[in-house]
């Protein structure tokens, strides 16, 4: 394989995160502005839309990058072949699992509450890190960190902090 062969793993990335990042400056406007107690030329618009244009600017740079990657490996004899589409989600099933995982905790936290999702999130997200032949020696751990970091992080947020977090299901229990 000559070098720079892999291109695509910058344009590809740069594609994804330049949409997800137009996505995100899109809905931007729809939030409330908050005045506080006067006025000041950055609101509550500012840093989101700070992220989303460093987000955007980091999309386009992968492209380009890959771009130029491209033209280096065309000058140099390579042949471009076609991208096998299975075989790059094989090589990246734990990148796409983690964004499934995140999509799924953020999804449902309203609905199930911070502390029970923060505890699967963490669980979940251990075990898709964790080579599959050590699951059966890393389950107990992992599930003993997912416990201590999802109550922590709530007794951090809720009570040093006084931030509001999703109950979710647990007033139903009493909690």
């Amino acid at each position: 394989m000559k070098k720079n062969s892999k291109y695509m793993m910058d344009i590809i990335p740069g594609i994804v995160i330049s949409i997800f990042s137009l996505l995100y400056l899109s809905q931007i406007s729809g939030i409330q502005a908050f005045t506080g107690l006067g006025s000041t030329p950055l609101d509550n618009h500012f840093v989101p839309y700070l992220w989303g244009g460093v987000l955007l600017f980091l999309g386009v740079w992968l492209i380009g990058r890959g771009i130029i990657k491209r033209k280096h490996f065309k000058a140099a004899g390579g042949v471009p072949k076609k991208m096998d589409l299975a075989a790059a989600i094989s090589e990246k099933r734990e990148v796409i699992a983690s964004f499934v995982a995140l999509g799924i905790y953020v999804g449902l936290m309203d609905l199930v509450g911070f502390v029970i999702m923060t505890i699967l999130y963490t669980f979940v997200q251990i075990l898709i890190l964790t080579p599959k032949e050590k699951w059966s020696k890393n389950v107990l751990p992992a599930g003993i960190v997912a416990l201590v970091a999802g109550f922590l992080l709530y007794y951090l947020f809720k009570v040093q902090l006084s931030v509001l977090l999703p109950a979710g299901i647990l007033p139903m229990f009493g909690v």
